[in-house]
């Protein structure tokens, strides 16, 4: 049997929504295998003196553990 795990992670870059979530994938990918899918949580966008200075991401991975494994004695 398989089981799938949720993990959020938010991201964040000063160029794009697009470049904060493939930030949180590259950074995810170093640590979990396995990874099916994510859900776009929250977008958020940081402002200073009128300007976009950051775009931040909110998600939602979705990724597959190992099966259990039962010893047999």
């Amino acid at each position: 049997m398989w089981i799938t795990k949720v993990s959020q992670i938010i991201g964040s870059s000063p160029t794009s929504f697009e470049d904060a979530a493939q930030s949180v994938m590259t950074r995810a990918n170093r640590t979990l295998r396995g990874i099916t899918g994510f859900d776009v949580v929250e977008k958020r966008i940081k402002v200073e003196s009128g300007a976009i200075i950051e775009y931040r991401v909110h998600l939602r991975l979705h990724f597959d553990v190992a099966p259990h494994t039962e010893t047999h004695w």
